[in-house]
């Protein structure tokens, strides 16, 4: 059974950053391909949560979407909360 996957409001705006970012420098067709990846990579997650590695961090894990995007997550209950959206290229917080 796949958990449901809920946003917090600092990974909505990485995701927005990261698409504002496409969106200037690239086409439609590069952003539309990254909503399509993002989106099947986090319908698997929710299917397989332990997926990727455990952080330092209890209960939080955290890897790549693809080679410049990286996620951080948890799961809690019946959910998968999406903690953090961001560029491999920027330090975490």
């Amino acid at each position: 059974m796949a958990l449901s996957v809920v946003w917090t409001r600092r990974a909505i705006a990485g995701y927005v950053d990261i698409l504002d970012y496409i969106e200037t420098k690239w086409t439609e067709k590069e952003v539309t391909a990254f909503e399509g990846q993002v989106a099947g990579f986090l319908e698997q997650l929710s299917k397989h949560p332990d997926l990727l590695k455990r952080s330092e961090f209890k209960d939080i894990r955290r890897g790549p979407i693809n080679r410049l995007t990286i996620v951080t997550y948890r799961v809690r209950e019946d959910q998968l909360e999406i903690l953090n959206v961001r560029s491999a290229r920027q330090k975490p917080e």
